[in-house]
């Protein structure tokens, strides 16, 4: 299976140990495929740098994070342009399932993406292990 993570569950998982063993689970499921492109992860990069996490990560730590998804993660390229979203912020997510046949879009935005319940054939969730037991 095909998943793509948004921007704020990486964040929530950089900070938080629960929600860094969740993703911990997904990353080393063999049954997943996390996907990540340029666009996601150069927004992860700017908001784990923002100096508000400073006191939750230091800036080697948050370098460190972004290796360990560039390893964990399949790179991926996203061309279409999608105007999808409640969040126009947040279509780049859309195409990027859209793109890459993801089957998953896991998404801590309970107001916009996850009201979408579906993309093409993508299915938005916002729980981690609910629907992946390691």
């Amino acid at each position: 299976m095909r998943v793509v993570i948004d921007t704020t569950l990486f964040i929530s998982a950089a900070i938080n140990a629960r929600s860094r063993q969740q993703l911990d689970a997904v990353l080393l499921n063999n049954t997943l495929t996390v996907l990540l492109d340029n666009t996601l992860l150069a927004e992860i990069d700017e908001v784990i740098h923002r100096p508000k996490f400073r006191r939750y990560i230091t800036e080697d730590q948050a370098d460190n994070f972004l290796d360990l998804l560039t390893e964990r993660c399949m790179f991926v390229h996203t061309t279409t342009v999608i105007k999808a979203s409640p969040d126009p912020k947040d279509d780049f997510l859309l195409a990027l399932c859209l793109d890459n046949q993801a089957d998953y879009l896991l998404t801590g935005n309970k107001l916009d993406l996850l009201a979408l319940k579906t993309f093409g054939n993508t299915q938005i969730l916002t729980e981690f292990l609910a629907h992946f037991p390691g």
